[in-house]
């Protein structure tokens, strides 16, 4: 029933702005109850272009903040070593975009979801926590994963460079 008023305001709506036949094809179109016209785009499609340039911004801003990494401790018998080891993200993809609908603050826009994969990077095993402080983390492990990200863009496509939120992906 809700899909229903949606479906009648939109029409509506759009019948003040196109022709009777024009706004009943793009509400059927945008319900996915009529096949698309050649070259029809859809507002997520376009938004989904604009993930691209986010990707290495946001790339480059997670591997500086990981900072030197972390010192961590292994237990090796009666006498434990140290290192340090960084989460280091090496590439990125786009996974989808979709309308955010109206927020609590009254803005409108899209989400869109990217995907990062990473690598664990670890240093040189030490007997002090001072020296693996100073140690590069230059050792690729076999330690790899990915995280997704959500990003707000207004209504209009474009990033408003806020940091991304961790999003779990199903």
């Amino acid at each position: 029933m809700k899909r229903f008023m949606a479906l009648l305001v939109c029409v509506a709506v759009s019948g003040c702005v196109r022709g009777p036949g024009e706004v009943a094809d793009k509400v059927l179109t945008d319900f996915g109850i009529k096949k698309r016209p050649e070259g029809y785009v859809t507002d997520s499609e376009k938004v989904f272009k604009q993930l691209d340039p986010i990707g290495p911004s946001e790339m480059k801003r997670m591997n500086l903040a990981q900072g030197q990494g972390t010192v961590k401790f292994q237990n090796n018998g009666l006498r434990g070593l140290y290192y340090k080891e960084k989460k280091v993200y090496e590439s990125y993809y786009p996974l989808e975009s979709s309308a955010a609908g109206k927020t609590s603050d009254g803005s409108e826009g899209f989400y869109g979801y990217i995907e990062y994969s990473y690598r664990l990077y670890q240093s040189a095993r030490v007997e002090t926590r001072a020296e693996a402080m100073s140690l590069d983390t230059d050792i690729p492990t076999d330690t790899t994963g990915s995280e997704a990200y959500r990003y707000h863009l207004n209504s209009s496509g474009v990033w408003d460079g806020a940091k991304g939120q961790k999003a779990k992906m199903d």
